[in-house]
C-alpha cells in the first residue's frame, strides 16, 4: 500500500512537471509574438524645454586691487572672508604714514617755488619798466640829434639860396657845413646808442622771463607731483562701490598659496578681493546648436541648485551667444553657444560658482496626437513606426511634428488608439 501510494506521488510529480514545461512553452511563444515595448498614440499635452546645466555667477562684480605705484601698499586692516558689506563700507586701508610724509615735503617745497616765482615776477616786472624806460631816453637823444642835424641842413640850404641872389656867405656857410657834420656824426652816434639799448633791453627781458618760466616749470612740477601724492594717500582707503560678498584672492606667496592678510606689501594692481553683487545672479551655460533654434531673449526657464535642491527659482534668457564652440575641442564634437539666464529675485543664500540646472519653456503642445519619442525611427531621412498588427508589426511613415526629450507630435501616418513599438523589432516580427 505504501509502495502504491509512493507511486502514484511520483506519477503526479512527473504529470505537474509535463505540464509546467507544456505551460513555459506556451507562455515563451506569446512574448517573442507580443513581448516587445509598446505604447499608444494618443491625444495629450506637453510641453517642449531645453534642459541645461551652468553655474551661478553675480550679474556684475568687481576686483578690487591695489592702485598704489610700486610697493608702498602695507596693509593695516582687510575686511574678513565672507564678509556681506554695503556700498561704501571699508574693504582695506594701507599705511599712510609714507604717502603723508611725502605730501608735506611736497607742500612745503611748493610754497617755496611759489615765492621763487613771485620774486622773479617782479625782477621781470621791474626788467620790463627799466627797459622802457631806457628805451624811451635813446629814442629821445636820436630824436633831438636828428632834429638839431635837419635844422643846421636847413640854414645851410638858406645861405646857399641867399649866395644864388646876390648875398654870399662862405664863411657861415662852412661853419655851418662844419656843425652839420658834427651832428651827423652824434645822430649815428644816438642811433647806434639806441639800436644798442633795444637789444640790450630785449636780451635782459628776456632772460627774465625766462629764468620766470623756468621757475613756473618747477612750480608746476612739484604740484603735480603734490596732486599725485595726495592721490596716493587717497588710495591707501579702499571703499566698496557696490553691495556684495567678500572674496579674499588666494595668490602665491612665500612659496605657498594663501589669501592676504594684515601686515603683507602688495604691489601695483595685485588682485585682493573678488566682490560679486549676489543681490542679482545670473547663470552662465551653453545650449546645442540643434536647439538653438527654440531659444530667443525673454523666454522664461526655471532653475534649480544643486545646494539646495527643494528651491526653485524662476530665470529669464538675458543673452544668446553669437559664435559657436565645441564641447571637445579639436575633436569635432557638438557644437554649443553660450547662454545667459538672468533670475527674478534675489536670495541671499545664492553663491558664484554653485552649480544651477536650468529647464527653458521653448513651446507648449496642446491636445495633440503624440507617441514616446522612443517610438519614431529615422532611416535614410526618412521617419516610421512600428505599428502592431494582428501577430506582428506594420511599417508607418509619419510625419513629425513638435517634440522634446519624451513625446513627439504625429501630424499624419499613425491613428489615435494604435500601439507603436518602443524598440526596432526584428525581421521576423514585420508584416
Amino acid at each position: 500500500m505504501n509502495m502504491k501510494k509512493t507511486a502514484q506521488y511520483f506519477i503526479l510529480i512527473i504529470v505537474i512537471i509535463i505540464a509546467g514545461v507544456l505551460f513555459a512553452n506556451v507562455i515563451t511563444s506569446k512574448t517573442r509574438e507580443f513581448g516587445l515595448p509598446v505604447a499608444t498614440a494618443e491625444i495629450k499635452s506637453f510641453d517642449i524645454r531645453v534642459n541645461t546645466i551652468g553655474v551661478l555667477d553675480a550679474e556684475r562684480s568687481h576686483m578690487v586691487s591695489s592702485s598704489i605705484k610700486g610697493d608702498k601698499g602695507k596693509i593695516i586692516y582687510l575686511i574678513d572672508d565672507g564678509s556681506m558689506v554695503k556700498k561704501g563700507d571699508l574693504l582695506i586701508r594701507f599705511d599712510p604714514t609714507p604717502f603723508e610724509d611725502e605730501v608735506l615735503r611736497l607742500t612745503g617745497e611748493l610754497r617755496s617755488k611759489e615765492a621763487v616765482v613771485e620774486a622773479f615776477t617782479q625782477v621781470l616786472e621791474w626788467d620790463k619798466s627799466q627797459a622802457e624806460g631806457e628805451i624811451s631816453d635813446a629814442e629821445f637823444n636820436a630824436a633831438d640829434a636828428k632834429q638839431e642835424y635837419e635844422r643846421y641842413l636847413a640854414y645851410i640850404n638858406d645861405l646857399e639860396d641867399l649866395g644864388k641872389r646876390g648875398f654870399d656867405y662862405p664863411t657861415e656857410i662852412a661853419q655851418a657845413k662844419k656843425k652839420a657834420e658834427q651832428l651827423k656824426a652824434n645822430l649815428s652816434k644816438t642811433e647806434l646808442k639806441l639800436e644798442q639799448v633795444r637789444k640790450e633791453m630785449v636780451f635782459k627781458v628776456a632772460s627774465a622771463m625766462a629764468k620766470l618760466k623756468k621757475t613756473k616749470s618747477e612750480f608746476e612740477t612739484t604740484k603735480l607731483s603734490l596732486e599725485d601724492a595726495q592721490n596716493q594717500l587717497e588710495k591707501t582707503i579702499m571703499h566698496a562701490p557696490f553691495p556684495g560678498i567678500v572674496v579674499l584672492h588666494e595668490l602665491y606667496r612665500d612659496n605657498q598659496k594663501r589669501k592676504p592678510r594684515v601686515g603683507d606689501t602688495v604691489w601695483q594692481n595685485q588682485p585682493l578681493l573678488y566682490l560679486p553683487d549676489i543681490s542679482s545672479m545670473i547663470i552662465k551655460t551653453r545650449v546645442r546648436e540643434v536647439d538653438l533654434h527654440k531659444i530667443s531673449r525673454g523666454l522664461n526657464g526655471t532653475v534649480q541648485v544643486d545646494a539646495y535642491p527643494d528651491a526653485l527659482f524662476e530665470g529669464e534668457v538675458s543673452s544668446i551667444g553669437v559664435l559657436a564652440t565645441e564641447r571637445l575641442e579639436g575633436r569635432g564634437g557638438e557644437k554649443y553657444f553660450q547662454l545667459t539666464i538672468s533670475l527674478k529675485s534675489e536670495d541671499t543664500r545664492l553663491r558664484p560658482g554653485m552649480t544651477a540646472r536650468v529647464s527653458i519653456m521653448t513651446d507648449n503642445v496642446k491636445q495633440a496626437l503624440s507617441v514616446p519619442v522612443q517610438a519614431v525611427f529615422i532611416e535614410k531621412g526618412r521617419k516610421y513606426c512600428y505599428v502592431h498588427s494582428g501577430e506582428s508589426f506594420r511599417k508607418a511613415e509619419v510625419s513629425v511634428g513638435r517634440q522634446n526629450e519624451d513625446m513627439a507630435e504625429i501630424l499624419s501616418g499613425v491613428q489615435q488608439g494604435d500601439k507603436v513599438c518602443l524598440i526596432r523589432p526584428s525581421p521576423e516580427e514585420i508584416q
